[in-house]
């Protein structure tokens, strides 16, 4: 059960990495456009992260629920 939650987590922050890229090559940070992909795919990882970490605490509280 822990490496299925394990993978769940990779998954959301490998997508929000994903996301990130894309929309950081879409804007330029001071017409670096290495920069601006750079960025992005820290603040995508990020919010990848919270979100997984939100999902988990929710299938803890359904655990601790039943």
């Amino acid at each position: 059960m822990e490496n299925k939650m394990d993978k769940k987590f990779g998954y959301y922050i490998f997508g929000g990495l994903l996301i990130g890229v894309l929309f950081g090559s879409l804007w330029s940070a001071n017409g670096n456009a290495l920069l601006g992909i750079g960025f992005g795919a820290l603040a995508g990882a990020a919010i990848g992260w919270f979100a997984a970490a939100a999902m988990l605490e929710k299938e803890k509280e359904k655990k601790k629920d039943k």
